[in-house]
């Protein structure tokens, strides 16, 4: 009986997930032109180095000839699954001419689901060649650590491991950028911190 829990016992601990020694919040505002709108505020690891992100997998509609949602906020390893679910025989195409991730996905029929991986981060287009007006756009993100604003606003990312982190923003607004911070992150969390968005 023992010698059976203490094999249960070292089941369970190996298949434990591996949780980081500290996680802690990262909390501040953006400060920004009131023409700015939509902001992706995220963090990246100051050496460049791989968060470990475990690979997931986001789906895309394909309904009513738009792409659903499109735009589509990733991490690297991720995938995306586009499932034609359009009501007729309706065929769609999917492919990018991004230096980023350049693909043509061919043709898929109603019912039919087309797959991309994507091991880089930045941003792309892609559109579908059956229906010129069809486009979508991903932004693949170094890591999960991230916040969606629709406008200039206090932004909190939880849950961030210790170490040394780059404070970045994804502005929509081709004419403005984000002013990157570093950030030294241990078991108590970093507030009030102030992301300048100004003129490129």
């Amino acid at each position: 009986m023992k010698k059976q829990t203490l094999i249960l016992l070292t089941s369970l601990i190996y298949f434990l997930p591996i949780m980081p020694l500290w996680a802690s919040t990262i909390a501040g505002n953006i400060q920004a032109p009131k023409r700015v709108k939509k902001i992706i505020v995220y963090l990246e690891k100051a050496d460049g180095s791989s968060t470990d992100n475990q690979p997931q997998t986001h789906t895309v509609s394909q309904k009513d000839t738009h792409f659903k949602p499109e735009l589509s906020i990733i991490s690297t390893k991720d995938t995306i699954e586009w499932i034609n679910n359009e009501s007729k025989e309706i065929d769609h195409n999917i492919f990018s001419l991004s230096p980023l991730n350049n693909f043509d996905l061919g043709l898929g029929e109603k019912g039919s689901s087309l797959n991309e991986n994507f091991d880089k981060d930045g941003i792309l287009n892609y559109y579908c060649s059956v229906h010129k007006k069809m486009e979508g756009k991903v932004v693949v993100l170094p890591s999960r650590y991230y916040q969606v604003l629709e406008q200039p606003a206090a932004f909190q990312i939880d849950h961030v491991p210790a170490g040394q982190w780059i404070l970045k923003a994804i502005v929509f607004h081709r004419r403005y950028k984000a002013e990157p911070i570093k950030i030294t992150l241990g078991a108590k969390p970093v507030n009030n911190i102030t992301l300048t968005i100004k003129k490129r």
